[in-house]
């Protein structure tokens, strides 16, 4: 199918760096996250990329744009004509990858999920096995942009109405989820620009999904869940440990996501990094019964 993006309104966009690219790659360029959408919509407006990666990129901002803040005129849909795209999907009936507009899309429909408890087992020589808690209701989600610049997100859990949440900075608009605290005490301050150059590893997103698929979203250590503690907004959250750390691996290696990776909850995630080498899974197993 075609969604039209014709009528959609002009907006500036405001971008914000995550800071300064290393000296190394001159004095004028900037770290961005958002960078698969980035790297193809800012060179079309006169930024130069500097270097892409798969989580950032480096650009030097156009002559007429020296210094911050930072901004891009470009089309979006208003709240009425995403949910228009995202109810044409729906009756479509199929999930699907790809652009609308200048922003990358993708539509997933009737995904089905579930959540894993562990329990004791003495006939698995883990001393646990997995069991089933919990099946979600299929849900169907529409997402348009990228996080880190502009995106939205909508979201169906049944055969309901789309939910709407709209992330990015737009001149003129007050951003989503913005709170602003009341000042109660001496003013403290963060923010100061420092320039850090710093090596970062790739994930690969397909194996972390892979790991969660085979062990569960809850913790391997404690067997914490998100759901179970926090209902929706718990669904599918964990973090995922690298049983090897990637920074020892010495480059690009091939991964298996069974024996490589490992759900834990944040909490045992930065215990097992209490020590370096990491702690193993079975280590923190022990002293957390100490």
């Amino acid at each position: 199918m075609e969604y039209n993006s014709k009528e959609w309104k002009e907006v500036t966009v405001i971008l914000k760096p995550s800071g300064k690219a290393p000296k190394k790659y001159g004095g004028n360029v900037y770290r961005f996250s958002a960078a698969m959408t980035l790297g193809v919509i800012l060179p079309r407006r006169g930024w130069q990329l500097i270097k892409k990666a798969k989580n950032y990129a480096y650009f030097t901002p156009p002559a007429d744009q020296p210094i911050q803040p930072f901004s891009i005129k470009i089309k979006i849909p208003n709240k009425e004509q995403a949910l228009e795209i995202a109810n044409q999907c729906f009756a479509a009936g199929e999930s699907w990858m790809g652009q609308i507009g200048e922003w990358p899309a993708w539509y997933l429909h009737k995904r089905q999920s579930s959540s894993f408890e562990l329990v004791p087992s003495k006939d698995d020589e883990r001393g646990y096995i997995q069991k089933l808690s919990h099946v979600f209701p299929p849900k169907s989600s529409l997402t348009l942009g990228e996080y880190g610049v502009w995106s939205i997100t909508l979201e169906n859990k049944e055969d309901g109405e789309f939910n709407y949440r709209q992330h990015g900075n737009i001149e003129g608009e007050i951003e989503q989820d913005l709170i602003q605290p009341a000042l109660s005490a001496p003013p403290l301050f963060e923010g100061q620009i420092l320039e850090v150059e710093e090596t970062e590893y790739e994930r690969n997103p397909i194996a972390r999904k892979l790991c969660i698929e085979h062990y569960g979203a809850s913790c391997q250590v404690c067997s914490f869940d998100f759901f179970q503690m926090y209902g929706d907004i718990g669904h599918g959250f964990i973090h995922v440990h690298h049983t090897t750390p990637i920074s020892t691996r010495g480059g690009q290696y091939e991964i298996n996501p069974i024996t490589d990776l490992i759900p834990l909850c944040p909490n045992c995630h930065a215990m097992v990094h209490r020590r370096n080498p990491p702690y193993t899974i079975e280590e923190l197993k022990t002293i957390r019964k100490k």
